[in-house]
């Protein structure tokens, strides 16, 4: 492969949403522009400087993932922030607040092309992170690692090169990654849990959950939720106090089936180097009868050396969730919108979710009947179906 230099090698990248996470995971409204040096730690934007503006959205069809890309070159910021703010609607998918400036990367890309033009390569080294209060960047983080993507044509995913740069990277202990915009949604959520902005689990062991199927074009359901609660529609529920922001993350887990237990899941990038064991999985009986609130066994452990060998699939998760509290009471329930893709499927699933150690029989109860009440909102204002597909048996389920 040859190296494709440039005179300006720094990718410097806007992502526009809004506080609400309104803009569907399956799309991306990016400015971009090519320059000698990254952002500086602290930097205001000029609305005159001109950038690459980049609408891409990515559909499932088939069991492959179909990107489409719309681009006008060169635009002022101040133009892009004007079509920004008129997006009323993305897809099928309502935008019910205005969007604007959100978040930024710079990064130094390298780029290599194979002699026939099939397969580009790319590195990104020097990768850095920021948030926006109106024009003024803050550094939010940067990484330590290089990025590696690979651009394969459809067709030529069995070529000998692509073959011979897969068993590079695994040489070189290369690990499958998040997206830059899901790496800053994960740095945003971090930052707001250690200033105490964001929910952060307690220890547990039992989980009680209540899932519902939702389809892509749904997704503007949860912020519909969120003003339905604002407006004390859902009896007995409000929009936490302490924890009233929207946050978005994104993950990438490996489930392996282990014959002692229901599954096992664990992450092998970040921080993380824990394995979580669920087990005990059981439908459970709910005021509402609506068959779809599961009671399961959440355990966290040390992830054995052994467990990187065994047989895998790779499950990416992009969540979306806030917090809601009983009225009169201090019970936390999280309600959580994601979307799962593994190799050209996705799966779409609303979930209302509390967390619990080692729970009394009345703590257990009143758990249940609490998310249940949740869900039984959910399926009959919205005409959505209770769901209890796991995403570990989705993932099992699929051919590949």
């Amino acid at each position: 492969m040859s190296l494709n230099s440039f005179p300006n090698p720094v990718n410097q990248t806007l992502y526009f949403n809004n506080e609400e996470h309104e803009v569907p995971f399956t799309y991306s409204i990016r400015g971009r522009r090519y320059e000698q040096k990254p952002f500086k730690e602290r930097f205001k934007l000029k609305l005159s400087d001109k950038w690459i503006f980049e609408v891409k959205n990515t559909r499932s069809e088939h069991g492959r993932f179909i990107r489409h890309k719309r681009r006008n070159e060169m635009l002022p910021l101040q133009e892009i922030l004007s079509r920004v703010k008129r997006m009323s609607r993305l897809g099928q998918v309502r935008i019910p607040h205005r969007l604007g400036l959100y978040a930024a990367a710079s990064y130094s890309r390298n780029h290599f092309l194979d002699s026939d033009r099939g397969v580009r390569v790319t590195m990104d080294e020097d990768v850095r992170y920021f948030t926006f209060e109106g024009l003024a960047g803050t550094m939010l983080g940067a990484s330590n690692r290089a990025i590696v993507e690979l651009k394969i044509p459809p067709g030529r995913t069995s070529r000998p090169l692509v073959g011979k740069i897969h068993g590079l990277l695994r040489k070189e202990n290369a690990e499958q990654g998040i997206s830059k915009k899901a790496t800053i949604f994960n740095l945003i959520e971090d930052r707001a849990r250690k200033s105490g902005e964001a929910y952060k689990e307690p220890s547990h062991n039992t989980e009680i959950k209540a899932k519902v199927a939702l389809d892509a074009e749904d997704q503007d359901i949860f912020p519909r939720i969120r003003n339905d609660l604002s407006a004390g529609k859902i009896e007995g529920f409000r929009l936490s106090d302490s924890y009233p922001n929207v946050m978005e993350t994104g993950k990438l887990y490996h489930y392996v089936q282990v014959p002692t237990h229901e599954y096992v899941r664990f992450e092998t990038s970040g921080q993380s180097r824990s394995a979580t064991i669920k087990e005990n999985f059981q439908v459970v009986q709910d005021p509402y009868r609506l068959g779809n609130v599961i009671k399961r066994r959440e355990v966290e452990e040390p992830l054995h050396p052994d467990m990187l060998k065994m047989p895998y699939k790779v499950l990416t998760r992009r969540r979306k969730y806030f917090m809601v509290e009983r009225n009169g009471g201090n019970r936390e329930y999280a309600v959580m919108m994601d979307r799962s893709t593994h190799r050209g499927h996705e799966l779409y699933q609303l979930e209302v979710e509390d967390v619990l150690n080692s729970p009394s029989l009345r703590t257990e109860t009143r758990s249940i009947n609490d998310v249940a009440s949740m869900a039984n909102y959910l399926t009959e204002e919205y005409s959505l179906e209770p769901t209890t597909l796991t995403k570990n048996q989705w993932l099992m389920s699929l051919p590949n």
